[in-house]
């Protein structure tokens, strides 16, 4: 082999020549980012949501849901939309004023069926994606809540609640509307309509409140959840039943103190899984897969018992050798696939990010929503053939983007976001969380810190593009904040020992993980310690609360739907099973816990100027647990704002509510840090 060593000279013109590259690639690339500008409130309320993927039977379309705000009349609009898998610019298919969800193809691919309610209550209708109107399939006199096609394509499945007698309605409009608590419910019950005729048959009745079905492979029955009434208080009396397609008895396959739920059939009927806890507590820790053989039913087997990932949804492969997996599992979302008797696990995606839904065809293809701190949810697409013996790699490096419904992101500057791990003080724990680096970010200056407290208290941060009412970090980087987004323990993702962690201790270890936090970015020389805001929607609301009673150290709170009272609340609220649990006891028995955890009763501490919000209707956190917290501030002569939203429940829904807290909060900050 000839080897020809290069002159000095050569050598010099070369790196030369390199370093000019490397210089004008970073001139270019500097240009780019100087014609961007910082992200704004208005952004974030025209950004559009993309949600529900639905993979067409052949593998060649997907149907998929997009939402906007429609700030004229205030409320927030979905679409249906497809796009094909073959590439190509993604087509609307619907375009009604109203609600438009829950796409779901008929088995044969020719049509598309969905929930609609844009004739009043929520219908389902037909359309086709290739050409035609959307007519209406359903009449049903109260609306539709959720739907199956029959395997054969020949009807589909509902729930619907019961409508109220008109004999009730009619003492309501004379006057005698009165409610007497826990009676009257209105529950929901499984109903069949045949397409071609429309004739609908009722195929439960009576005390017992449908929450979901699946149709047994063969179309002669219909497995279901079911609980005592439709209060979520009651949704550990969840069971599963099984009816056939026709009617007549149930059968009931479980009976536990657990809710189980998202069930799902092997394709040849021999199982029937679902998702349930299987840990300590019925309320707490990560659902596992759960397995009945059917059609003798028993004791169900357990998979992965020892995973730590949370799983939200499975679906059988057509085979019956796997079940593919949507797995929340520390700050990232995955997409797993475990061999059908549980005892092999794999994450076929390994890219940072969020895969937030996802949906098989029966050609062993695979559509999915990804995101990622820097790009918003957009539908993707991949094959998840693999030749045999061959590693399967990451599931993402070998996918394709369908589409790309926020464009003008790329024109937005953001804040770098990065995972951040620290030591509790409370015991040494390694603790995870996010932060959200300020645009204008120089090594060694420290900047104001603006800590979010998630919601649950098992839920989680993820590394997904935040922008929304509830979160908009990119918008306080540009106002140079960082933004720290921690998983203290009681957080899902890490397993059933970590979220337990907190129970019978709210407050304690939780807030030292999070205090321990705040300290680690400020040792690291990235957080001003004079400079510290909280904020937080229900129980983040709950821990900003508790914050401002327990440290002096934060100049700025801004929260909303948080719990004040343990004692009031525990009968106020609908979630009594999980008080009881993380308070181990109620108001009766082991009082003691719920009074030294609830925030109201130290507010007498509190120096925070704090920014509060409620939804006038909220059930899960009623408005009195606000009200206290406001009274308690004021008489303390604590600089304190009440915001009520009319109508809005635990969630803001209404666009021009969601914009004027995301003002009220920016400025609050501003204001105060």
């Amino acid at each position: 082999m000839n080897t020809r060593l290069l002159k000095p000279r050569a050598i010099k013109r070369g790196l030369l020549l390199i370093t000019f590259l490397i210089a004008c690639l970073l001139s270019a690339q500097g240009a780019q980012e100087a014609k961007k500008r910082p992200m704004t409130l208005d952004d974030i309320i025209a950004m559009r949501a993309v949600s529900d993927p639905q993979l067409s039977p052949d593998g060649r379309t997907v149907a998929f849901v997009v939402t906007q705000a429609d700030m004229k009349a205030n409320f927030r609009n979905s679409d249906l939309w497809i796009v094909s898998t073959d590439g190509g610019a993604p087509q609307q298919l619907t375009r009604g004023p109203k609600r438009d969800d829950q796409p779901l193809w008929s088995p044969d691919g020719r049509n598309i069926a969905f929930i609609s309610d844009r004739d009043g209550k929520p219908q389902i209708y037909l359309i086709s994606p290739s050409a035609g109107e959307a007519y209406k399939l359903t009449d049903h006199r109260v609306g539709i809540q959720s739907f199956a096609w029959s395997p054969d394509g020949k009807s589909i499945a509902f729930i619907a609640a019961d409508p109220i007698p008109e004999e009730r309605e009619k003492e309501k409009r004379e006057g005698f509307d009165q409610i007497v608590v826990d009676q009257e419910h209105q529950y929901a019950h499984i109903s069949r309509i045949d397409i071609e005729s429309k004739k609908v048959t009722h195929l439960t009745e009576g005390p017992l409140h449908a929450v979901e079905l699946a149709w047994s492979p063969d179309g002669q029955q219909i497995a279901f959840t079911g609980r005592n009434t439709p209060k979520l208080a009651d949704m550990f009396t969840t069971e599963i039943y099984l009816i056939s397609a026709n009617g007549g008895a149930l059968r009931q396959l479980t009976q536990n103190q657990r809710a189980e739920n998202n069930l799902a059939w092997s394709f040849d009927g021999k199982k029937l899984s679902y998702l349930s806890t299987s840990d300590k507590y019925p309320s707490i820790g990560p659902s596992r897969v759960h397995l009945l053989t059917m059609p003798q039913g028993g004791e169900p087997k357990v998979l992965q018992r020892g995973f730590d990932g949370y799983i939200r949804n499975h679906v059988w492969s057509r085979d019956g050798k796997y079940i593919y997996l949507q797995v929340d599992y520390r700050v990232n979302r995955h997409i797993y696939r475990m061999s059908a008797d549980g005892a092999e696990l794999e994450s076929l995606t390994v890219q940072p990010g969020a895969i937030s839904a996802f949906s098989l065809s029966a050609n062993d293809r695979i559509a999915y929503l990804y995101e990622t701190p820097e790009r918003p949810a957009d539908v993707w697409f991949s094959n998840l053939q693999r030749p045999a013996g061959a590693a399967f790699g990451d599931l993402l490096l070998r996918s394709d983007r369908l589409t790309g419904m926020n464009p003008e992101v790329g024109s937005l500057l953001l804040g770098k976001t990065e995972v951040v791990r620290w030591k509790s003080s409370k015991d040494g724990r390694e603790i995870e969380g996010l932060l959200v680096y300020p645009i204008s970010y120089n090594v060694g200056q420290r900047y104001p810190l603006i800590t979010s407290v998630h919601g649950g208290p098992e839920g989680a941060y993820v590394q997904s593009f935040m922008a929304s009412h509830n979160e908009f970090p990119h918008v306080l980087a540009a106002e140079g904040y960082a933004y720290f987004f921690p998983n203290f323990r009681g957080s899902s993702n890490y397993g059933a020992a970590f979220a337990e962690a907190n129970v019978g201790d709210l407050g304690g270890g939780d807030f030292q993980d999070i205090m321990s936090g705040i300290d680690f970015l400020i040792q690291k020389g990235i957080a001003d310690p004079n400079r510290l805001g909280i904020k937080g929607w229900s129980y983040g609301g709950y821990m900003s609360g508790w914050a401002i009673g327990h440290s002096d150290r934060f100049k700025a709170a801004a929260f909303g739907a948080g719990l004040s009272n343990a004692i009031s609340y525990y009968s106020q609220a609908d979630i009594q099973h999980q008080r009881e649990t993380l308070h181990q006891g109620n108001p009766w028995r082991n009082p003691q816990n719920m009074i030294e955890r609830s925030p109201v009763m130290y507010l007498q501490n509190a120096r925070t100027p704090s920014l509060i919000f409620h939804g006038e209707k909220d059930e899960r956190v009623p408005l009195p647990q606000s009200l206290e917290t406001y009274m308690g501030l004021r008489k303390h002569n604590v600089p304190a704002e009440l915001v009520i939203y009319p109508r809005e429940p635990h969630g803001l829904r209404e666009p021009k509510h969601q914009l004027d807290k995301m003002r009220r909060e920016l400025a609050w900050f501003k204001r105060y840090l």
